[in-house]
């Protein structure tokens, strides 16, 4: 494939654009390596296969050690494919998040156990990517999570983004979510509890019904809270279409946000990656960056904003 002269992407520093490149013998590098393990792997998995299909055994023993040989071969090239885009978004996503002055781990596993229970369904945990640093005076945190059901037929309880920061006005906890993740089912309880709160109020928008809940019953609802719902329960004004609010909880000084998303974020690299499709994964992975953060601005905005009204009034 020949190389077509990119441009750095629009949101990214003249300094990102150069480390980038900079990176690109590297990331190269690493997708020839994994593309010669993969063959190898091919080609030993097919003779195995063959050698297994011309021998003298069973009919049944010698399809099943067939399927077997073929399995194992295509789960390690699954395994290799999947180690060097590790690599890969290793190398280049610290630099995106220096840009805009955050540190990032791969991995985000500490990130993910201090995660407050009820925000998320429980299942089976995994969590990478984590972003942290200041936001001004404010520290913010978040990891890309996906969670699933495990076993033979697993399926995705929740993937995205969540996000920590601390609330710039303190306030009574809460607990936001559509009702629909809530509300208990025929057999079983709904993906999220709200044991022990106390429901507030329902706010419709967009079609979705998302329940307020909080953990105090007799005291009127502080304008500061106010504000948090209205950013949170109209949450593409902010951020656009791409993500969707999940759940967000505050104990009262700290906030967790969980943005579901259908895609796989901060995905950087590929076999054979050229300039211009490895900034067109920059630009997406800054996309990537900037919602939480977005949000953030917007949550602490409207939190100081609602304060300042009540102390003018």
């Amino acid at each position: 494939m020949t190389d077509t002269p990119a441009t750095p992407p629009p949101d990214a520093s003249d300094e990102v654009a150069l480390a980038v490149r900079t990176l690109m013998p590297d990331l190269r590098r690493l997708g020839g390596l994994t593309a010669a393990l993969i063959a190898g792997v091919a080609v030993v998995s097919g003779v195995v296969t063959l050698m297994i299909a011309s021998s003298a055994m069973a009919g049944d023993d010698r399809f099943k050690a067939a399927l077997i040989a073929l399995g194992t071969g295509a789960a390690i090239i699954f395994y290799c494919h999947r180690w060097m885009i590790r690599r890969q978004e290793a190398a280049v996503m610290p630099v995106l998040a220096r840009s805009i002055g955050m540190h990032f781990d791969k991995d985000a596993k500490s990130f993910l156990n201090g995660l407050p229970a009820r925000l998320l369904p429980k299942g089976v945990r995994k969590a990478e990517d984590h972003v942290h640093g200041d936001l001004g005076a404010h520290a913010i945190q978040m990891a890309e999570v996906h969670i699933e059901t495990g076993g033979k037929n697993s399926r995705t309880l929740f993937q995205g983004i969540v996000a920590q920061f601390l609330n710039r006005v303190d306030m009574p906890a809460f607990f936001i979510a559509p009702e629909d993740k809530t509300r208990p089912g025929m057999f079983f309880g709904g993906d999220l509890s709200t044991d022990g709160l106390h429901h507030l109020r329902t706010v419709l928008h967009g079609g979705r019904a998302y329940g307020i809940w909080t953990s105090w019953s007799q005291m009127e609802e502080p304008p500061a809270l106010a504000a948090v719902i209205d950013v949170l329960t109209r949450i593409e004004n902010h951020i656009g279409h791409g993500a969707q609010l999940y759940a967000a909880t505050s104990n009262g000084k700290e906030m967790h946000v969980a943005l579901s998303h259908g895609r796989n974020l901060f995905r950087v690299g590929g076999l054979f990656p050229s300039e211009s499709e490895i900034f067109a994964d920059v630009r997406a992975a800054m996309q990537d960056l900037s919602v939480p953060i977005t949000l953030a601005k917007a949550l602490i905005s409207a939190e100081e904003a609602a304060m300042a009204k009540v102390k003018g009034a």
